[in-house]
């Protein structure tokens, strides 16, 4: 049995539902509202349209992803990130409220370009279409037309799904208000077919007839989502598992699609939330209760291809619980993976060679990664990346020192640790550089910063020691200071030999030494791996902290 990734996979569905109707493309949709914070839960939905539509052109047909904001959504209330004074805006659609810090053409605008431009980041090339555009443009006329005339057909099957029936007078339509500009306090009254106009009333008082084309008026959701499928000609769209629950807008809109629109609903392909780990809690992001962590934030703390992998080496059908806290475990699953595909692509040509489980792992490190390197890159472990940005970083400059990054990384037994520094290795370079700010951005922020204690509180905490630690501090203090001088024994791997033979030497526990050593630079009792920590730092203060002499001398 031949196991494909999940993308590739409904790819392969998609093409054989739609072979019979020979499309001239296959055209993949996602989308989303710009309401508020555009975030990772979000992203979900967009990088399981990619993934489908990355699939589609594996397997060899003509495919197209694009995205549609829905800024002609009204606005539905005042969120907690919103002014009081947005009130008045209640109900108006968003492409039509103004940019809440001043800084974008529209509210819409607002939410939406930061997170285009994080797509760009994720790899992400799709056409976007913005909802007020595709009215005003007559792009949903025939649509309209198609509803009015229809309403009956369409108020029969959203009646099945709802407790109480729709009112007899209800149409399938909205209009824009020309006095109070709102969209959600309008009701169409009468439809006049010969005309093709409508009454509506709002209620701020107005009143008029109007052609309802053009953006003057909107199908509600319901409506509006089959008619951009028969509009746009889409075969294929994730959603969220509220419009796919039984009743949800995707049951409604299949069969308004087929019954109205004439035209066969795309392939439903439902994508769980991700919850965001807070504290001891696991919460679904929602920009309106302020559970959020905004694409355009990940690209601070973590290359965009890793975000990738995180949405994608999992089916969409299965929910993600999302630590901040963790994301360093992440990276090192991204790295192993990348370690894998590039040792497995140099058996890929005997495909006799490689078990479906192989296959599965070259497969997702495609699909993760948009632009894949012709070797296999240096990478420096992201926790390994936290300490040493930290141990560089010169406040003054507020830049990470790059050639004192490199001394540490030689020092850590990395070999080609100086070839950075060549023109050849200019992609290994950079990418270590992003990697180093991005984890020193994290452990500020969500891990843990990295702070060495002064002398005096050293002091105190030797003083607290047991007579066996601080004997063993004194004897690797002397061990230390002989391979100080020589500069090549003088490394992670010399000094974790040392930290255990000196520990042996004297019948203490490692453990024992381990929290010697972190009371006395960290204040704690746990910290970075020590061996590699302790390289990492200047060696003069590394002696000097342990010299037993220097802890009886300070006042």
């Amino acid at each position: 049995m031949i196991i494909l990734h999940w993308a590739d996979a409904t790819a392969k569905k998609i093409i054989k539902k739609r072979e019979k109707q020979n499309p001239k493309k296959y055209l993949v949709s996602s989308g989303i509202t710009p309401s508020g914070h555009i975030h990772i839960g979000n992203a979900r939905e967009t990088l399981t349209a990619d993934g489908i539509y990355k699939g589609l052109l594996k397997n060899g047909v003509d495919a197209e992803l694009i995205f549609i904001a829905d800024n002609y959504d009204p606005l539905r209330k005042v969120y907690p990130f919103l002014p009081p004074e947005y009130e008045k805006y209640v109900g108006m659609p968003l492409s039509e409220i103004p940019c809440p810090e001043g800084c974008c053409d529209s509210y819409a605008d607002h939410f939406l370009n930061p997170f285009m431009n994080s797509l760009d980041d994720l790899g992400i090339n799709l056409t976007l279409y913005k909802a007020d555009e595709n009215y005003k443009q007559g792009l949903y006329n025939d649509a309209i037309i198609t509803a009015l005339n229809d309403r009956d057909k369409i108020k029969g099957v959203l009646d099945k799904y709802r407790k109480e029936p729709l009112p007899e007078d209800w149409y399938p339509l909205n209009i824009i208000c020309e006095n109070c500009g709102k969209l959600s306090t309008t009701k169409v009254i009468n439809y006049n077919s010969n005309e093709s106009t409508v009454d509506y009333e709002c209620q701020c008082g107005h009143k008029n007839t109007v052609k309802p084309f053009d953006g003057r008026g909107k199908l509600p959701w319901r409506v509006d989502w089959p008619a951009r499928w028969k509009i746009f000609d889409v075969v294929a769209e994730p959603m969220g598992k509220d419009h796919g629950a039984s009743g949800g807008s995707y049951d409604t809109g299949i069969k308004i699609s087929q019954m109205v629109y004439k035209y066969g609903a795309p392939e439903k392909i439902i994508y769980e939330w991700i919850q965001l780990k807070v504290g001891d809690k696991a919460l679904p992001m929602s920009s309106s209760s302020g559970v959020v962590f905004a694409v355009k934030d990940w690209v601070n703390i973590c290359h965009p291809e890793v975000l990738r992998f995180l949405l994608l080496r999992s089916k969409p059908s299965k929910h993600i619980d999302f630590n901040l806290k963790t994301l360093p475990n992440i990276v090192d699953d991204y790295d192993e993976l990348e370690a894998k595909y590039f040792e497995l692509k140099d058996k890929e040509g005997n495909e006799e060679e490689l078990n479906e489980n192989e296959k599965d792992k070259i497969r997702l490190y495609e699909l993760c990664t948009p632009n894949i390197p012709n070797k296999l890159p240096l990478n420096i472990p992201y926790k390994f990346c936290v300490i040493v940005s930290q141990i560089a970083y010169n406040p003054e400059k507020e830049t990470i020192d790059m050639d004192k990054v490199i001394d540490i990384l030689k020092r850590n037994n990395y070999e080609h640790a100086e070839l950075l520094k060549y023109e050849e290795n200019k992609e290994d370079y950079n990418k270590l550089e992003t990697r180093l700010y991005c984890a020193m951005n994290w452990a500020l922020e969500y891990g843990e910063k990295l702070t060495l204690i002064d002398s005096n509180t050293a002091k105190e905490n030797y003083n607290e020691l047991s007579q066996k630690q601080k004997e063993w501090i004194k004897l690797f203090s002397e061990n230390l200071k002989n391979i100080g001088n020589n500069e090549e024994k003088y490394n992670a791997s010399s000094i974790h030999e040392l930290i255990y033979d000196s520990a042996k030497e004297i019948d203490l526990e490692p453990k024992e030494a381990f929290s010697a050593s972190y009371k006395i630079l960290l204040g704690k009792n746990y910290g970075p791996k020590l061996g590699s920590f302790l390289s990492s730092l200047d060696k003069d203060f590394v002696i000097e902290r342990y010299t037993v002499s220097h802890f009886h001398s300070l006042s």
